[in-house]
């Protein structure tokens, strides 16, 4: 199989497995609004961003150790290799679990019980899901992904709708689809039963978590850039601007649904193709196909945006669009920074990648503490995209120590600036039926744009 056809195959298993538990994001967000107010929905959100500040230090990121580990492995060492660190997390699982109740029995946290086990099953649907990557079962993992979607959307129907009982409903639901899914992986994937009978090979274990534990600070560093926000809004502004401002990023994450796809999709050819001759330009063509995919989706994502929180999301939430529009550009150089990342990962340097983030995360912290108390929200946003691109920028640089990039920044920077008019003309702009046309338009301007990539995939899909 040709690179490029494995990055295709790779994408559509990846975009099934993913895309559809992003689009009932999106769904039930809409159905949040009329069901939770803001104040507990802000609640919730905190209580996510602390999950996935826990998860990568409770993991000791042996999801990505894994499933770099996987690809290069054997038959029989796989094994291995799945055995010794399920038993790690397992581990590592039952001394959280010790800490936490003693936490609680100080503390008395609010849903302790229901946050403990989510926490525990996005642990574990975690490195099961990084394993069956690692093995190669794209199959698997598009399907377990929808499999988990359905089970996620009809228990919150359920537990919201029916029951009304708000954010409880949304950890039960989580809880109960984590655990489905990775009982139903583990009978389907054979190596999980047949890795059961080996031990830890300590060995193994060493390289591995020497590999992956200085992912943790970089990961940390991430977050804060990513997360950082919410706390930031809680201190100074309270939970019901915090609840406003997570209704703002829930849209611009379709642009983090599509990344983390193509991310995932792209990784292991991209190791692969390290060593051949065209490798630069093969990576430099990724890369152009990639900035423009996502700025011209940013376009569309931009007017769509304000329509669809103006007229489908309750008015305790209507302010939510003022913010979009920032947020949607810094996904963008998020992303860019990740894909940039990878040339880390090729030469095992982990280490190194902790330094750009650690100064984005600086600034995020900065710029955000600093100009909150005069602009708001508004300051929140700003410095999300101030320290990406701040990282971007940084990570240019390093990439040329694995391979070299040739950017057309005069196209780069066209794109850009076309999404700043975006967001200035939205802002300006009140007229519904106008920013419908400027939409249509934008997204006629997206197909052009990305009509190669559109064509292949259509016509892979026709395939079957």
């Amino acid at each position: 199989m040709s690179r490029k056809e494995n990055i295709i195959n790779n994408t559509i298993a990846y975009t099934l497995g993913n895309l559809g538990s992003k689009i009932l994001a999106y769904v039930m967000v809409l159905v949040y609004t009329f069901y939770i107010n803001t104040s507990d929905l802000g609640y919730y959100d905190v209580i996510l961003s602390s999950i996935s500040l826990l998860q990568p230090i409770a993991l000791l990121m042996l999801d990505d150790g894994i499933y770099r580990w996987l690809i290069d492995g054997n038959n029989e060492t796989r094994k291995i290799i799945i055995s010794t660190c399920l038993k790690i997390v397992n581990i590592i699982t039952c001394g959280i679990i010790i800490i936490w109740i003693i936490i609680n029995i100080k503390f008395k946290l609010p849903y302790f019980f229901l946050v403990a086990i989510y926490f525990y099953s996005c642990m574990i649907y975690q490195i099961v899901l990084s394993i069956v990557r690692g093995l190669g079962n794209s199959k698997l993992y598009a399907t377990s992904g929808l499999f988990n979607s359905f089970i996620l959307l009809l228990c919150e129907i359920v537990g919201i709708v029916v029951y009304n009982q708000g954010i409880k409903a949304l950890f039960i639901s989580n809880i109960i689809a984590n655990f489905l899914t990775i009982i139903s992986i583990c009978v389907i994937q054979s190596e999980f039963k047949l890795s059961i009978r080996y031990s830890i090979d300590k060995s193994l274990a060493f390289d591995i978590l020497k590999y992956s534990i200085p992912i943790i600070p970089n990961n940390l560093c991430w977050w804060i850039v990513n997360s950082s926000d919410r706390y930031i809004i809680l201190f100074f502004l309270g939970t019901t601007y915090n609840g406003i401002y997570s209704i703002s990023n829930k849209f611009p994450t379709v642009i983090s649904t599509v990344t983390s796809i193509f991310y995932l999709s792209i990784q292991e050819t991209i190791i692969k193709e390290y060593n051949s001759e065209d490798r630069d330009l093969f990576y430099t063509n990724i890369f152009k196909k990639y900035y423009r995919m996502l700025f011209g989706m940013v376009l569309c994502g931009i007017p769509i945006t304000r329509i669809v929180i103006q007229f489908l999301v309750s008015s305790e939430y209507e302010n939510a669009w003022y913010f979009t529009g920032i947020l949607y550009i810094a996904t963008v150089f998020s992303a860019l920074s990740s894909f940039l990342g990878i040339g880390y990962q090729i030469a095992k340097e982990t280490r190194r990648s902790i330094n750009s983030t650690v100064f984005a995360a600086i600034l995020n912290i900065v710029v955000n503490v600093t100009l909150i108390r005069y602009w708001g929200l508004y300051a929140a946003s700003i410095s999300t995209l101030v320290s990406y691109i701040f990282l971007f920028l940084i990570r240019i640089k390093h990439s040329k120590k694995y391979f070299c990039l040739f950017v057309d920044w005069k196209d780069f920077i066209f794109q850009f600036m076309i999404c700043v008019i975006m967001v200035i003309y939205t802002y300006f702009t009140n007229r519904i039926v106008w920013l419908f046309g400027i939409f249509l338009g934008c997204l006629i301007y997206f197909i052009y744009l990305n009509k190669d990539i559109i064509y292949i995939f259509i016509k892979k899909i026709r395939r079957g």
